[in-house]
């Protein structure tokens, strides 16, 4: 038996995870162009679907023929993409001087399961313009963006 079919179970998931959340990580990268993105919940609604198809891919492509090898380390690599991918849209910053910036204004307030997971650091005075105008806030979160402009001395809407 080979090291590739005596992987731990947890280990061959994770795997099925990162590939089908590839999806998400490429198009999340490619939809920055046109000012939208995914929310939280769909990368974790993706993420369980492929925890939940591990073991039946695993069973399915654990022969030790070429073309199984091939598709196992393309799936490695689409894993590593993700992973890859998930780092790059967290670390990247946000720039709030262009006309998508609007679209960062909800996770300006901390990430949530309608949002996208990725962080946006602290928005300038003119962000939070950007932000109170352009974004549909609900009355709490509101509040929250004043208190927010407020502490960091910013002039009221």
């Amino acid at each position: 038996m080979s090291e590739e079919i005596a992987r731990p179970l947890t280990k061959i998931r994770l795997i099925s995870a990162g590939v089908f959340v590839s999806v998400l990580v490429a198009s999340d990268l490619f939809l920055n162009f046109f000012c939208s993105f995914w929310p939280l919940v769909v990368y974790l609604a993706v993420g369980g679907v492929g925890w939940w198809r591990g073991e039946g891919l695993h069973r399915r492509l654990s022969g030790d023929t070429p073309g199984v090898r091939l598709i196992r380390r393309g799936a490695v690599c689409l894993a590593a993409f993700s992973f890859v991918g998930i780092i790059a849209l967290t670390v990247l910053p946000v720039n709030w001087d262009t006309k998508c910036s609007w679209r960062h204004c909800g996770r300006a307030l901390g990430p949530g399961l309608l949002r996208s997971p990725f962080p946006v650091g602290t928005p300038t005075c003119g962000a939070w313009s950007t932000c109170v105008n352009e974004y549909s806030y609900s009355s709490v979160q509101y509040r929250e963006v004043l208190g927010r402009m407020k502490a960091q001395a910013c002039p009221e809407p």
